[in-house]
Parts: structure tokens; sequence; C-alpha cells
């Protein structure tokens, strides 16, 4: 090994020991605002650097099940495409979050449960963020979905899909 230099040589075969991350937590890219990264530092989640919405219902006034169940990173996108399958064109969460074009990109939608709590993690680094309650994309039951308060140490519950919360896209990179 070359003393500080994070390559290995080893039998005449050359190595990288170092990781390489162009990207930072709080970094300002692509239309919003890094608020996780993944193990190599080259791909994460953005959110955008406004709410799309203060008052927004989670659905496009009907209560039916959509299936958006999926939890975990990537999980919001397919949640979203769900609802708004179901739900069709509206003015409700998922819907604004589809429509958004922050950045001049068209990939945006709204968190899953475990991506917003992600974000709510980092809700000072990424600035903007309000201490009500935002929308997952994640459903409940036919007529409840999840939603988490910014303020009140991130607390967690479902809520009317007819009631009013905030609304944050994030896309992923």
């Amino acid at each position: 090994m070359t003393a500080g230099t994070g390559i290995d040589i080893t039998e005449n075969v050359i190595s990288s020991t170092s990781s390489v991350s162009n990207y930072s937590i709080g970094d300002s890219i692509q239309g919003g605002i890094i608020f996780w990264l993944d193990n190599t530092g080259q791909h994460g989640l953005i959110a955008a650097t406004t709410d799309q919405s203060t008052e927004s219902k989670w659905f496009n006034n009907s209560y039916t099940t959509t299936n958006a169940t999926r939890d975990g990173i990537g999980a919001g996108m397919f949640n979203t495409e769900r609802i708004i399958s179901n739900q069709g064109p509206g003015n409700y969460a998922a819907e604004l979050c589809a429509n958004y074009k922050g950045g001049g990109y068209g990939d945006w939608y709204l968190p899953s449960q475990y991506e917003l709590n992600l974000l709510y993690q980092q809700n000072s680094i990424v600035g903007g963020l309000n201490t009500g309650g935002y929308w997952s994309s994640n459903e409940s039951t036919n007529n409840q979905a999840w939603m988490q308060a910014f303020g009140y140490y991130g607390y967690k519950s479902t809520l009317n899909k007819a009631s009013n919360a905030r609304v944050r896209a994030i896309r992923a990179f």
C-alpha cells in the first residue's frame, strides 16, 4: 500500500480502499436539498425547497383502497403512482408532488413513512419545514393515511384522508 493514497497494491493487483463521495447532507442540487445519502455517497434523496401545499387532502374525495402500503427508500414513488392511478387527476397530496417540476425535474413524489421520517431527522438542515403534520404516501385503511408531525418529537399518526396536512415532495438521485 502506498501511504496516504487509498490505493492498495497486492501481488500486482491495484485496488482502491477509499470511498468517493461527491455529495453531503444539506447540499443543494437538482432542485432541492439532500437529506439522505446511501453508503456510496453517490445516490440519495432530495427534498423540495418549499412545501407544495400547507393544506392538502390525501385523496381526491374518493374513499377507496389504493394499496399504497410500501415503505422504505423508494417506496414513496411506487405509492404515489398507486394513489394517482386509483384517484385520478385532482388537487391532492400525491398529485401535487407528481406535478411538481422543481429544478426542471419531473420525478418528484410523496414520501413513504420511512422517507418522511428521514426528512424529519434532517429538518434543521433542510430548513423551511413547518412543525405541523406532513402527509406520507402510506395508506392505513380506505379512509385513513399516515402522517408525521414535524414538531412534537416526530409524532406519527393516521389521519382521515379528507383532513388537511402539509405536503413536501421528494425525489431520488
